[in-house]
């Protein structure tokens, strides 16, 4: 179980092992935080950065290595590596926007299930990592947790192994790479060719890869739902199980055991009928674990339904069974709905070994000195009325979801042109969309203010459409905002999700000129130096906050009056933990005082507090060197 504050750990998980390097990747979600998302090619882009520092053959090799620009064309070439396939209108408006955004704009790949009632709802990567000798390694994580900064209790399964040198399958690999295959004939419009042959690549070699069974299993099967030929998962109804789920049905707890522990969230376990619950013993969080001090989690207040995970509690699914001296944990991303065994496109992973070790005892009360996962629960006591039901409520989230699915299976197409005050956009859909009267829809681009740009959308005899008028470059996006609101019986409740369209007319050499506008005052260069210093990916993100919005007006006394102080901490912990993190900086700066541009870009304070750490750095290179 992942505790909630410790949201490096898929991070890590990342982190690609000793002496290789990420060649392409291929994630699934549910629910897509665009800001989350960009913590991944940050997290290659730094590991990469580091290896290349330690690697660099020569000064005038790591100068290149390290300009300034460095990191930024980094992200973006692992933006263009990795690949994230999410459902439609599950991606969350960012809170600020980043000119970073527009490198993922062709790795997200929106997708429905087969089923009209169902949900895409996997939570899993595939890493594809090659060595310095051309040995091909895979990473699977296999998670239930989708890639947000939701803070939850969640799960996570890593599961490692090396590229076979045979042509045929391992018959147990099968499902993986049949999942994987499957995953461009649900989007919503065709993938890119870089895309498709990704997910070729990597479906292919997936059947060939000998994966390690992580102790104290001895045995591991995969299971994708929801697919052509995946249509039911095979865990059979037990006696007597444990399952963790947040979010229940009860004809899916009656499917799935007789009775046994069933552990979920509060407001879901007051919608299911008594009886439902009479064979469970029933358990919550207790409050200590609800409550832990997590800090701003970066993601908006969800809201209740299984299609708006929580942001705290519980969010992992687990499913334990004994069976005779074995026992069996399934992990992935089904819940113990009707919905999940049914109509989404899901993935579970069936893991074996002996009860002693993974059983449901074992797993409740903890082994070896280890805390159980009941030193997290507290008894929940079944209610004596009958279920609550908000019927307002529930008519709201049925219209919304209805309206949400009707613009998520359009193809959007965002038509730029270029004028004398800028750059203006006419987005359109290209298949007929109709929404009930009683919607009402606006749309803005999400590098601009609602408040000032948000449209109503247009919808004529099927045709819909909203024109967005001229703007700058930097505010050119492929990413739209959707509100839709309704009300039944004078309560309004609204939604509001991030559509991708396809740019088409945008200036050819768009991401270099993004490159170059995010370093072009002392504020973000001096933000870009501290950035450089990072250890952690987060960190690096909220680095790139600096860039958007700290022009000349607002940044530059900044740049000279304070900004500056926390880089100076840092270069001071560097120069006394690990002072060769200080020769990106000497990099950099060598690089800006080359030219006359880029010596104004350093204010003079920063020189006269940088001179003398850099000299302490050299008295200590020439101590190791004697």
């Amino acid at each position: 179980m992942l505790a909630p504050d410790t949201r490096t750990v898929l991070l890590e998980a990342l982190r690609p092992p000793e002496g290789f390097r990420l060649d392409r990747a291929i994630a699934t979600t549910y629910t897509l935080d665009l800001l989350a998302l960009l913590t991944a090619p940050l997290a290659f882009s730094l590991f990469d950065t580091v290896a290349t520092k330690e690697d660099a053959a020569s000064s005038a090799e790591a100068s290149e290595q390290l300009n300034p620009f460095a990191l930024l064309k980094a992200v973006r070439s692992h933006a263009e590596r990795t690949t994230v396939f999410c459902q439609s209108t599950r991606i969350s408006v960012p809170r600020r926007y980043q000119r970073l955004l527009a490198y993922v704009e062709d790795s997200i790949v929106e997708v429905n299930a087969p089923s009209p009632t169902g949900v895409f709802h996997p939570k899993l990567w595939a890493l594809r990592l090659v060595g310095d000798e051309g040995l091909v390694k895979y990473r699977v994580l296999c998670l239930s947790r989708n890639l947000t900064f939701d803070a939850s209790w969640d799960t996570a399964l890593v599961l490692e192994g090396e590229l076979a040198d045979r042509e045929r399958l391992f018959s147990s690999n099968r499902p993986l790479a049949d999942f994987f295959r499957a995953l461009p004939s649900l989007a919503v419009r065709p993938p890119p060719g870089r895309v498709t042959a990704d997910v070729e690549l990597i479906a292919g070699e997936l059947g060939r890869v000998r994966f390690e069974v992580p102790p104290p299993f001895e045995e591991l099967q995969f299971h994708p739902l929801g697919l052509e030929g995946y249509k039911r998962l095979r865990l059979e109804k037990a006696s007597r199980a444990l399952i963790v789920s947040p979010f229940v049905t009860a004809p899916a707890l009656a499917e799935l055991a007789e009775g046994g522990i069933l552990v979920s969230r509060v407001d879901e376990l007051a919608k299911l009928p008594r009886e439902s619950l009479e064979p469970f013993e029933v358990c919550v969080l207790h409050d200590g674990a609800e409550m832990l001090e997590l800090g701003d989690t970066e993601a908006p207040p969800a809201h209740g339904g299984e299609e708006s995970p929580p942001p705290l509690g519980l969010h992992a699914k687990l499913v334990v069974q004994d069976d005779g001296w074995n026992a069996h944990v399934w992990t992935g991303s089904v819940n113990a709905t009707s919905a999940g065994l049914h109509q989404n496109v899901e993935f579970f992973v069936q893991l074996t070994g002996k009860k002693s070790h993974v059983g449901i005892k074992a797993l409740l009360e903890g082994r070896q000195g280890e805390p159980g996962l009941r030193a997290l629960l507290s008894t929940w006591s079944l209610p004596e009325g009958p279920p609550t039901e908000d019927a307002v409520s529930q008519a709201l989230e049925e219209r919304l979801r209805v309206a949400r699915g009707l613009l998520g299976r359009a193809r959007w197409v965002a038509d730029v042109q270029e004028g004398p005050e800028g750059f203006s956009t006419r987005l359109r859909a290209e298949d007929p969309v109709s929404v009930p009267a009683d919607i009402a829809v606006s749309v803005w681009p999400i590098s601009l203010p609602r408040d000032t740009y948000a449209r109503a959308l247009e919808i004529q005899e099927g045709r819909a459409g909203a024109d967005f008028a001229a703007r700058s470059f930097e505010a050119l996006t492929s990413f739209f905002a959707f509100s839709l609101t309704t009300t039944v019986e004078s309560t309004t409740a609204e939604a509001v999700f991030v559509i991708t369209a396809t740019l088409l007319n945008a200036p050819a050499n768009r991401a270099a000129r993004i490159l170059q506008s995010m370093l072009d005052d002392p504020a973000k260069v001096l933000r870009f130096l501290r950035m450089l210093l990072a250890t952690d990916p987060l960190e690096l993100l909220d680095g790139l906050a600096g860039f958007e919005g700290a022009g000349p007006e607002t940044g530059t006394q900044g740049a000279s009056g304070g900004a500056e102080v926390p880089l100076l901490e840092a270069m001071l912990k560097a120069l006394d933990r690990e002072p060769s993190r200080l020769d990106a900086i000497h990099q950099v700066v060598q690089d800006l005082l080359s030219t006359d541009e880029g010596r104004r870009l350093l204010p003079d304070r920063f020189l006269s507090a940088w001179e003398p750490i850099w000299a302490a750095r050299k008295a200590l290179t020439k101590e190791v060197a004697a």
